[in-house]
């Protein structure tokens, strides 16, 4: 038999998609593979689609190259265009010096006799191929218009031959050792097959999944769906069997349910391979197995490969709750830490807050779903205004990855704090004694009378102002964009006694490199009107991730008496990151029945601020997932359209999509 060898072809991002096996009503499909039969030169080629992702080659140096069907039960009239398609590679193991190559090959259609005698039915032209450094694999498609009769127990085959070879002749003949002409075949990247007009009804069994190559974690398990076919009229029973063929690691449980099942004539029916890896699992564990279908009308198989999923690192905080207080009091509040990773790891804790707070502890250590509770404790000034917002950011950091995580919460305060705590000005009551009480009551009386000549003469309160998100995150070089409220709480008065103009104007604490810009500064408001106005942050793409900017929204009214109000907005910074958004789906066809293959097109665009790496799409039906395809990489503002296999069940068919 001919010299063979295995190449390994590169993985593609993209899901490809397979020509059907199926006879129809135009013809057969018959895919080249690398199956030899037994005592001949020769290998099998039928209508099984090709499963592997490896090339299989024959080296046409060494000898001619034949493909035969099984025997047909019946005769088969050919009537019409034969097409093939077949791959050829031209190999020398220097292309820097060679950049062009020439080849010349020749196809036969043959009819193959019980005994293995060969007749020659139909043949080509000899046919000249140029081969470039960087396409060194050609795809070659003839047709032959053929009328012929393939008598019974009889076989269909085609044999590929080299037509011209000028490495024959002396002195090149010193040559051909580092050359060769390779059929390239039996791969779902290369797949060479002969389309023959004529229905094959001989029945026979095909099994596929999608996808045949999936990840899992250490303990974890991970489901295959199995689409068995019965070709033929006949009911079958079909048996399921498994052999590994390959694997790293010990203690792979592999579950078939069912093993046995029933495929109607003409029809399919479902198993599902269930693959748990050992707790123990190591990076780079792998299990391969080869999955075998066998009737009483034929068998099929494909392989398997299921791999241990690199660790990951995660965090999540939960927690806090927003709270209240009066000046002077300690506000605590309880942060949830857990690892959500796989593996141990150290979270740096941080908090961003202008008041004076006391973090519990800087670091934590959790091992892979562990938690703990951190408390952060909060000291409202003794100056603070009734009515006066604060928030906390509380943030856990890893130390072994970037991912990290925060949790913002807001302290407001009352000047009658609830929740039991005793307030600064009952501590100092406390300590007077009741006669000392006595005097601060009077004296309170007394200050609250001026206090309230002095708000309702002097400083009246015409504007409100509120910011419902205050608290963003952005990558460094990114905008921060804001929503500030103004309302005039005056009632409107005919004649815009009650319009007041107000400034914009901003404080607190900015990064060097930040700006801010109001989308105005001046705003006029009649009495019961608001407005809204943007605000902005942008950071300096040179900050660290430790920056952040606590900035306060003043806005003046136009009035001697009037006071100035303003609320506290936060700008944090963060890692730069993908947003992966489903832009479009379509279903072919938009119709099916129990069965049918369908085919889901899917556009993905990248929104974020980085490039997306190593993205997964999840196609479920009726919450079961029926396929992904892996390994997508996205740039910004990029996109990517991949097309989803997977088969329609009986009923109602709810598609969900997932990216991760």
């Amino acid at each position: 038999m001919g010299m063979r060898k295995l190449t390994l072809t590169a993985l593609i991002a993209v899901f490809i998609m397979c020509i059907s096996s199926y006879a129809n009503a135009q013809g057969t499909y018959f895919f080249l593979h690398d199956n030899s039969i037994p005592g001949k030169n020769a290998e099998i080629m039928d209508i099984s689609q090709p499963t592997k992702s490896i090339d299989s080659t024959w080296d046409l140096n060494s000898g001619d190259a034949r493909w035969y069907t099984n025997p047909f039960e019946e005769e088969q009239h050919i009537n019409g265009d034969v097409e093939i398609s077949i791959f050829i590679e031209a190999f020398f193991p220097r292309l820097d010096i060679l950049p062009l190559q020439f080849r010349v090959i020749r196809i036969y259609v043959l009819d193959v006799s019980p005994s293995w005698s060969e007749n020659e039915i139909a043949s080509s032209r000899a046919i000249p191929l140029f081969f470039f450094a960087n396409d060194t694999i050609k795809n070659k498609e003839i047709t032959l218009n053929i009328d012929h009769v393939i008598p019974a127990g009889h076989r269909l085959g085609i044999r590929v031959e080299k037509s011209f070879d000028l490495l024959s002749f002396f002195p090149f003949s010193l040559l051909s050792p580092f050359f060769s002409t390779n059929v390239v075949y039996d791969s779902i990247f290369h797949k060479s097959y002969v389309f023959v007009p004529f229905n094959v009804t001989g029945g026979g069994i095909e099994i596929e999944s999608y996808p045949q190559k999936r990840e899992v974690k250490a303990g974890d398990e991970v489901s295959y769906t199995v689409v068995i076919y019965n070709n033929g009229a006949q009911d079958d029973t079909i048996s399921l069997s498994y052999d590994t063929t390959g694997k790293r690691g010990e203690g792979w449980e592999v579950t078939l349910d069912p093993s046995q099942l029933l495929v109607e004539g003409n029809y399919l029916n479902y198993s599902y391979v269930t693959v748990k890896a050992p707790q123990t699992a190591q990076p780079g564990d792998f299990l391969n197995i080869t999955l075998t279908a066998e009737g009483s009308t034929g068998t099929d198989s494909i392989w398997l490969n299921t791999s241990l999923a690199q660790p990951t690192y995660g965090v999540d905080v939960s927690g806090g709750g927003n709270k209240q207080g009066a000046p002077g009091d300690s506000i605590v509040y309880t942060f949830t830490v857990k690892n959500t990773g796989d593996l141990p790891d150290t979270y740096n804790l941080s908090v961003a807050c202008n008041w004076v707070t006391i973090l519990e502890k800087n670091q934590v250590s959790l091992k892979a779903g562990e938690k703990e509770d951190i408390d952060v404790t909060v000291d409202i000034p003794l100056d603070a205004e009734n009515g006066t917002q604060e928030t906390l950011v509380f943030t856990a950091k890893s130390q072994n990855s970037s991912k990290e995580d925060s949790v913002s919460v807001t302290t407001t305060v009352l000047f009658s704090a609830g929740g039991g705590k005793e307030s600064f000005w009952d501590k100092l009551l406390s300590s007077l004694g009741r006669k000392g009480g006595y005097i601060l009551f009077i004296l309170g009386i007394a200050a609250l009378l001026i206090i309230a000549f002095f708000l309702t003469t002097l400083t009246k309160k015409f504007v409100v102002v509120l910011c419902e998100e205050r608290m963003k995150e952005v990558p460094p070089g990114h905008t921060a964009h804001y929503k500030i409220k103004i309302k005039n709480v005056l009632e409107k008065i005919k004649g815009g006694k009650n319009r007041v103009t107000c400034k914009l104007s901003t404080g607190g604490e900015i990064p060097e490199g930040w700006k801010t810009e109001f989308e105005k500064d001046i705003v006029t408001l009649d009495g019961g009107e608001e407005e809204e106005v943007e605000f902005t942050v942008e950071t300096s793409p040179d900050s660290s991730l430790e920056e952040w900017a606590s900035i306060d929204i003043i806005v003046t009214p136009a009035k001697k008496t009037a006071k100035s109000e303003k609320i506290n907005i936060v700008t944090l910074l963060r890692e730069p990151k993908p947003h992966l958004e489903i832009e479009k789906v379509e279903h072919e066809p938009e119709t099916f029945t129990e069965g049918e293959k369908v085919i889901s097109k899917v556009k993905i665009v990248n929104k974020g601020e980085a490039p997306a790496e190593q993205a997964t799409i999840i196609l479920s039906v009726n919450d079961k997932e029926k396929n992904r395809v892996e390994g997508l990489n996205i740039p910004v503002n990029g996109h990517v359209e991949v097309e989803i296999p997977w088969y329609a069940e009986e009923g109602e068919n709810r598609v969900s999509i997932k990216i991760s």
